[in-house]
């Protein structure tokens, strides 16, 4: 009882640390870059670098690690998923963030696109074997999923040719592209995958 009151502790602070600087420090910070110039906005509590700048930056990081350790916690699995997990996530994004060079790399975008098709065709293929053999019920709420699948391997696909664009030559000068449909797919793919995890959940209660 107690490992689960310290889960869904985990589990809620990672929540309120995400809404709270990904969505209304979010808010205040493009509020302060629309209005103001780089060195305006750094003499205000937003300032690069500082920790409020470095809190809300790393925000949906920690929020979310936080969420995905209390939930290792709260189904009891074993104790080396959270910390792999922790240092793992943690690690790479540090890697990522402050070690790796910032420079557009075609090959490393070519390769990981072929990474996330090729798995994205195993999972599919994976879904067909797993689903084929439930029930009905069953296959609607996998379904869901699917869809929300369909919408991930688009965004990534958009997400690529939008990204591209600003570090080609024959797009030089043209006006940084405002990526609307990968906010939307992002959307929709999110929301299909939790109505399909939810109704999954809602059969295996019945």
């Amino acid at each position: 009882m107690n490992k689960q009151k310290i889960a869904l502790s985990l589990f809620w602070i990672g929540l309120i640390i995400a809404v709270a600087f990904a969505g209304i420090g979010t808010w205040s910070l493009m509020h302060n870059l629309r209005a103001l110039t780089t060195e305006e906005n750094n003499a205000t509590i937003w300032a690069e670098g500082s920790p409020l700048f470095m809190l809300w930056a790393f925000s949906v990081t920690l929020g979310s690690l936080l969420a995905g350790i209390g939930a290792f916690v709260y189904v009891k699995t074993k104790a080396a998923f959270s910390w792999l997990t922790a240092i793992g996530v943690l690690g790479a994004v540090f890697v990522m963030v402050m070690v790796w060079s910032r420079v557009y790399n075609s090959t490393l975008f070519g390769i990981g696109g072929i990474i996330i098709l090729l798995s994205f065709f195993g999972i599919v293929w994976v879904w067909m074997r797993k689903y084929a053999a439930l029930d009905i019920q069953e296959r609607i709420a996998g379904s869901f999923k699917l869809i929300g699948y369909l919408f991930w391997i688009n965004t990534s696909w958009f997400l690529c040719g939008e990204t591209a664009r600003m570090h080609l030559k024959a797009f030089e000068g043209r006006s940084p592209p405002v990526p609307i449909e990968i906010m939307v797919f992002l959307i929709l793919g999110w929301l299909f995958v939790l109505i399909g995890d939810y109704q999954e959940m809602r059969l295996k209660k019945s």
